[in-house]
């Protein structure tokens, strides 16, 4: 018999089996105990976690010659047949490949014909959302009142391109990534029943690599096992995927964090002479410095927003304490800077090299000649330095703006950031209390952090004030005529990129709240700087709109 991989030979035949997914196969198991089966299923969720599995399961548990049951026999000839894709009652449907509207046709004129032995004709449509909107509309009628004996289960990795008429028709179910731990507990039961021999390391690292996906990490296990005849270590894995092992990423952390320069690069050429992929080294880079972030802001108490053992966390705890939030935004900032410089250069590594020097850097005596003393006085006091400032009407400050527009203010925007970290207590490492007052005056700031990750929502932020901060959570103000802005920010993606965007800058979860407020609470010019509320009088004018420092 040939050879079958992993992710096949231990795919789950029954609820039970089904792994991470607890929310979803009660609800499915209720539904079929209860006689409440809808006539439509909409499975939601990213690669590898179980979608089309539970599909199936779903379709022999109403065909099984037992059934409807919550226990598929598996051994009937409808069982055997779903498993295997070869019944004539279960049709799975690619839907990146059947995507127009004649094979939408041809399957409304096939609803019509009863099951051939089985209870039910069942349809899984895989990665519906490929479907051509013409086929969507031609499926809406039969969707909507399909005959007695047909069932529609759709899955997809991308709902928001599922039109909402199609969600609607249907019973939807969000599938979540797989935790962590129990990936590796999973991967563990595996090994023993191949009998593998693999060590905790290697374990943890195909799990990580999985990204939440079982049939992602499935198929690291299977490769891995394959190339080596000993037992699985850690150094397979790192060395198959190109990742960099965690102990370079702390150790070259380590470095930075003592200012030595040289250290850094060694360790990065040391890593690059592995054979590391640069990109992955960026994106591992960029992950460990987000890992010590959320340490050093929430602790043990969001230890579970990392995907590592405890062992790994509590070296992110020791190493955190040796650093600011500052120095970790700032790591942060520049590793995301170089991975964009990297797309417009020839070589990889001098952006990160260039990271590197900036995060380490410190004065020497020739350079302490040659700057003037008001660059002196901008330097950060623990020994890193930040670029100076550029000219107002410098060229290099004209491509920094990436608009080819001049910037006519004095400070920049790294001015503007560092000062509000400054003020609110991140500059020396503790957390002074925060105020409305605070948050007023660095409006500006906050919200154009809203728009390096979305100038839209942040377009739609800037016509509100913030009101209130209370408890961690600032009310924000509208007037009636922005109640559009309002709504369209109350979206979940769009409050919680809004959340995360304002606590980094601020280096505290924060929450946000939106109100409609009367209009002469929101403006109040009292609160702009002297040259604007001059200008003002001068003129005679008012405020129309304000944007952001660009």
């Amino acid at each position: 018999m040939s050879y079958i991989v992993l992710a096949r030979k231990y795919r789950p035949g029954t609820f039970d089996d089904v792994v991470g997914q607890d929310h979803i196969t009660s609800l499915l198991k209720k539904a079929i105990d209860g006689n409440r089966l809808a006539h439509a299923y909409l499975f939601c969720g990213p690669r590898g976690i179980g979608k089309t599995s539970c599909a199936r399961i779903l379709a022999k548990a109403l065909n099984c010659e037992k059934g409807p049951t919550v226990s598929p026999c598996n051994k009937c000839p409808a069982c055997e047949e779903i498993s295997k894709g070869t019944s004539f009652d279960v049709l799975e449907i690619d839907g990146a490949s059947n995507r127009g509207i004649d094979e939408i046709r041809t399957l409304r004129e096939n609803v019509k014909f009863a099951a051939g032995y089985g209870k039910f004709k069942i349809y899984i449509v895989d990665e519906v959302h490929m479907l051509t909107t013409e086929a969507f509309n031609a499926l809406l009628k039969t969707l909507e009142e399909p005959p007695e004996h047909v069932k529609f289960i759709f899955a997809t990795t991308d709902p928001n391109k599922v039109p909402t008429t199609i969600i609607s028709r249907c019973q939807r179910f969000d599938f979540k990534r797989i935790p962590f731990k129990t990936i590796v507990d999973y991967l563990i039961k595996i090994c023993k029943s191949e009998k593998f021999k693999i060590e905790k390391e290697a374990l943890y690292a195909i799990a990580k690599a999985g990204q939440g996906s079982l049939r992602d990490s499935l198929s690291v296990l299977d490769q891995v096992g394959a190339i080596t005849d000993r037992s699985i270590q850690g150094e397979d894995v790192y060395s198959m995927l190109g990742l960099v092992e965690i102990e370079s990423l702390f150790d070259l952390t380590d470095a930075i964090g003592a200012k030595n320069c040289t250290q850094a690069l060694k360790i990065f050429n040391d890593i690059i002479d592995k054979g590391k992929d640069i990109r992955q080294f960026s994106k591992d880079i960029i992950e460990h410095c987000r890992n010590l972030m959320i340490i050093k802001i929430g602790g043990k108490s969001l230890g579970k927003l990392i995907d590592y053992p405890i062992e790994i966390k509590e070296l992110y705890l020791k190493q955190s304490k040796n650093l600011t939030v500052h120095e970790i935004l700032r790591s942060l900032d520049l590793f995301i800077a170089a991975q964009d410089m990297a797309k417009t250069t020839e070589t990889l590594r001098t952006p990160l090299e260039i990271a590197f020097a900036r995060l380490t850097f410190t004065n020497d005596s020739k350079e302490s000649v040659s700057n003037t003393n008001q660059q002196k006085a901008a330097m950060p006091s623990r020994g890193s330095q930040q670029s100076p400032s550029f000219h107002k009407f410098s060229a290099v400050g004209m491509l920094k703006n990436k608009k080819g527009m001049v910037s006519i203010s004095d400070s920049n925007e790294n001015e503007s950031e560092q000062s509000l970290l400054e003020e609110i207590g991140q500059g020396d490492g503790a957390l002074h209390p925060i105020t409305i007052e605070l948050i007023k005056k660095n409006w500006d700031a906050l919200t154009f952090a809203v728009s390096r990750q979305k100038m839209s929502v942040a377009t739609f932020l800037q016509e509100g004030f913030p009101l209130e901060y209370k408890d961690d959570q600032i009310t924000i103000g509208f007037s009636p005529e922005h109640e559009f802005h309002k709504k369209t920010l109350e979206k979940s993606d769009n409050t919680r990129l809004v959340e995360e965007a304002i606590s980094l800058r601020i280096g505290r979860a924060l929450r946000i709240k939106y109100q409609i407020v009367d209009s002469e609470n929101i403006r109040n010019t009292e609160n702009e700087e002297e040259i604007v509320q001059k200008t003002i009088q001068a003129f005679q004018g008012k405020i129309v709109n304000k944007w952001h420092k660009e």
